[in-house]
């Protein structure tokens, strides 16, 4: 499939195209997908999380994508949930892998980087939150406001935010719905890198190249049981899918690859098989 094109079936829960709130292009074995709603500051509204939740599905079933990127148009990253579905009452729970497409897609195994250019409030946190790997702009903020509008962030905000940040800075965020700047952000390490203006999608794209050269069987197992660490899973059941992983791992065609190519001297091939 050439360069920007991106062939979706139809959103079987909305019934509309799902291009309607996100671009998405491919580099590669790359995937590209911009929250597209920039006079909004990229605002959610039901529609984008149904339409981003089959974007981020078809992208772990695609034998020819490895990595994600995840970024937003215009001045912002994403401002959150748009209020005025609220207000409207025609707001509607999420879909099963929760804020995003990405929140609670607990098969979603390949990595994903967020590439925050601006402000990611409310919703639009809690989904950089969520993916592996964050490059933000140096003058990019981040918050969790909804207490001051009678909310909470119970999107997976206050779980990622205490699992990532020290428990007082976490708190302090979390009680107050104050902003963290990106530099306070990448203090704390939960930004990974930080990016002058306009710098924020080719920093990202290069975070992708470097995690690219790795074989796309063992990234997925990698994450998976980086997953199993986050959630405290206990030391038996963590074994047991480490002793799978190990088996997919070793059993794979990356694997033999692997091997051939560092003994030949030569760069891998990778089949993700």
């Amino acid at each position: 499939m050439p360069r920007g094109a991106w062939a979706k079936p139809e959103n079987k829960r909305t019934g509309m195209g799902v291009m309607d709130f996100c671009r998405v292009e491919r580099e590669g074995r790359l995937l590209i997908v911009t929250m597209n709603r920039p006079d909004k500051l990229n605002a959610l509204i039901p529609e984008s999380h149904d339409e981003m939740a089959v974007i981020f599905n078809e992208f772990q079933a695609d034998g020819g994508l490895d990595v994600a990127i995840l970024t937003g148009a215009g001045r912002g990253f994403c401002s959150g949930s748009d209020i005025s579905a609220y207000v409207a009452g025609t707001n509607r729970p999420l879909p099963p892998e929760g804020g995003g497409g990405i929140t609670h897609n607990s098969r979603l195994t390949k990595p994903v980087i967020a590439a925050v250019n601006g402000l990611a409030m409310g919703g639009g946190f809690e989904i950089a939150l969520a993916c592996d790997l964050m490059v933000a702009a140096e003058e990019a903020a981040f918050a969790l406001p909804e207490p001051l509008v009678g909310a909470a962030a119970l999107g997976g905000g206050i779980f990622q935010l205490c699992r990532k940040l020290p428990y007082a800075v976490a708190m302090n965020l979390l009680l107050t719905g104050e902003r963290l700047s990106a530099v306070e952000a990448h203090r704390h390490g939960l930004v990974n890198q930080l990016a002058p203006a306009g710098e924020v999608l080719g920093a990202a794209k290069a975070l992708a190249g470097k995690i690219m050269r790795c074989a796309p069987v063992a990234l997925q197992a990698t994450k998976q049981m980086a997953a199993l660490a986050l959630r405290a899973v206990p030391p038996e059941a963590a074994e047991r899918e480490e002793v799978a992983a190990r088996a997919r791992v070793m059993g794979s065609e990356d694997f033999k690859e692997g091997m051939a190519a560092f003994m030949e001297r030569r760069k891998p091939v990778w089949s993700g098989r």
